[in-house]
């Protein structure tokens, strides 16, 4: 379900672009999303491309404007969103080194002390992101199918309402802000979590680089290792490891 209204909201963002820019007849339109202003827009079109391992790039959409300028967005929902994809190898891309040095801290933490035994259910794993790494992890770079101009933060379903008169399409329930500027104004923390529900601590269990995997393999679906993504909203319980 989730990726499917993270198409919703692409879908809706672009198509509310394209129906303002029919009517103006095809020439350039201003992009109001929040405080965000753009001008002379001529396309906004979804991101095609790949990061270098293959994952889901950080780029969501693509603005363009009669300049020959383009801005990169990457789009979110309102509730806790996922800063950051691609697991350990996006991490890797962003800053070598970091997402290794959060799995050792996590797996110490479990096995020494919350003492986790072997097949039992691991709790969700949060490591608070230092500032030096911030921009580097929210921005991202080419490799990571970014930089990120801007984090689009809204509904799903796009709200939008269009002046003819003025050739401005504004999008009334959601807001662009600067990714640098995100990256200043928050708290970022990784989070390590299950893929699937029937994932177990595994003591043993490593990556190709020797890395803790710390969950084992799903009996059901056969995922064996969990899942890292980048937050800003950490439970009031939450167990978080330092880096």
């Amino acid at each position: 379900m989730a990726g499917a209204a993270a198409e919703r909201q692409e879908t809706g963002f672009v198509k509310a672009f394209d129906d303002a820019f029919k009517k103006n007849q095809k020439n350039p339109i201003t992009l109001v999303v929040g405080k965000t202003t753009l001008n002379s827009v001529i396309a906004v079109k979804k991101y095609t491309g790949r990061q270098t391992g293959g994952s889901e790039p950080y780029t969501d959409v693509q603005i363009f404007m009669k300049n020959n300028t383009s801005v990169n967005i990457s789009m979110k929902g309102e509730a806790a969103p996922s800063l950051a994809g691609g697991g350990l190898k996006g991490l890797e891309l962003a800053v070598p080194g970091i997402a290794k040095k959060f799995m050792n801290a996590a797996y110490k933490h479990l096995k020494n002390t919350i003492k986790l035994k072997d097949g039992q259910k691991v709790p969700d794993v949060y490591g608070k992101i230092n500032m030096a790494d911030k921009k580097k992890i929210v921005v991202g770079n080419i490799a990571m199918g970014g930089p990120i101009d801007y984090m689009y933060v809204g509904k799903m379903d796009v709200g939008q309402n269009y002046d003819d008169k003025t050739a401005t399409l504004t999008i009334t329930n959601a807001k662009l802000i600067e990714a640098t500027t995100y990256a200043d104004d928050h708290e970022l923390y990784f989070r390590l979590r299950a893929r699937r529900e029937d994932q177990r601590f595994d003591l043993t269990a490593k990556d190709s680089y020797g890395t803790p995997k710390i969950y084992g393999k799903s009996p059901s679906k056969g995922d064996s290792a969990g899942r890292i993504v980048v937050t800003d909203k950490v439970p009031s319980q939450a167990v978080i490891v330092k880096l």
